[in-house]
């Protein structure tokens, strides 16, 4: 009897990071990487982000997952499964706020890699959102990263 119950609380956590906001973290943690230097700053933004965007109250759940990622990505960076999770369950408007979240990330060190720009606009092509919708992402992430 017992049993069950510890495996409903094992979903519940479970779900709290489910398949698209894995890929989301993914896609967030590339983008952080693609400059080769993954620092402090950057993770505590994608923390923040995931726990803002998907109401996740635990931050060591999202620290583990975030390190879970990161380590897997060294072993293989796979763009098109992780869009095509968001591109296939999520509206347009949801994927322009993950083009938004990923602009926060590579601006958040208040400086912008040409492999940072380069990786948002293929990430942002492969979820189908447009240039003038990256572009206008990409004002709403330095505007909340100012306050």
């Amino acid at each position: 009897m017992f049993n069950l119950f510890s495996k409903k609380k094992q979903t519940a956590i479970e779900k709290e990071i489910n398949d698209e906001i894995l890929a989301v973290v993914y896609l967030m943690v590339e983008a952080a990487n693609i400059d080769e230097v993954f620092e402090e700053k950057e993770k505590k933004i994608i923390a923040k982000v995931i726990s803002k965007q998907f109401q996740i109250e635990s931050t060591d759940l999202i620290e583990k997952t975030i390190e879970k990622v990161n380590k897997s990505l060294i072993d293989n960076a796979d763009l098109i499964t992780h869009t095509r999770k968001i591109k296939d369950s999520w509206s347009l408007e949801k994927r322009k706020e993950v083009i938004e979240m990923l602009w926060k990330v590579c601006l958040i060190d208040d400086s912008l890699d040409p492999y940072e720009d380069m990786l948002i606009r293929k990430i942002a092509g492969l979820l189908y959102v447009e240039a003038k919708d990256i572009n206008e992402a990409k004002k709403q992430a330095l505007k909340s990263l100012e306050k």
